[in-house]
């Protein structure tokens, strides 16, 4: 091997390891981040639950913090959203596989005609929840809801599972943490 390059392999060397622990200890800082995060999300949704009533459009009014029922979602949707479209089928069918045990509560981010688009997508899909009108997002902006669809499970008022994008609420994970909450109480 010629002398001259072992300073330079040397050099190469030192620096892949440094870059390597720098990449490393950036991917840790930003997990963290993002749990931190997380927790801050996490205790403006607990707060809210303690302090949010809703009316349904079936006039159903809704004091979260005294509803008996042990596990509430919350179903941040739209009619305009294919995503929340999409995941209907299973919801309903999660609802009614826990029915008594969990209450799944929509939340309306249609601007326009609001009523009447909650109506005809509640026969369309047979949905067998309430679901409240937000024409202003008022309450979606106080949960820091930007997109939908958006799902905040709660167990006893604590926050369980947040999902921000189309779910299979029949997924067996999912299932299995709901299961396992229930037997909790």
């Amino acid at each position: 091997m010629n002398r001259k390059l072992i300073p330079v392999i040397l050099f190469i060397m030192a620096f892949s390891g440094f870059l390597s622990t720098q990449i490393l200890w950036d991917a840790f800082n930003s997990n963290a981040q993002l749990v931190d995060a997380d927790k801050q999300k996490y205790s403006v949704y607990e707060t809210n639950f303690q302090t949010l009533n809703l009316t349904t459009t079936k006039n159903t009014t809704i004091e979260l913090k005294k509803d008996p029922t042990p596990i509430i979602l919350l179903n941040f949707w739209a009619s305009w959203c294919i995503p929340c479209l999409k995941e209907f089928p299973s919801l309903v069918e999660f609802q009614e596989k826990y029915k008594g045990k969990v209450k799944v509560i929509g939340i309306n981010g249609d601007t326009e005609d609001q009523a009447n688009l909650i109506k005809k997508t509640e026969a369309k899909f047979k949905l067998n929840f309430e679901s409240v009108e937000d024409p202003y997002e008022r309450v979606a902006e106080k949960f820091l809801i930007r997109t939908y669809p958006v799902s905040i499970v709660y167990h006893q008022g604590k926050v369980i599972y947040v999902n921000k994008k189309l779910h299979n609420f029949m997924d067996p994970e999912f299932l299995s943490l709901i299961d396992k909450s229930l037997k909790a109480n």
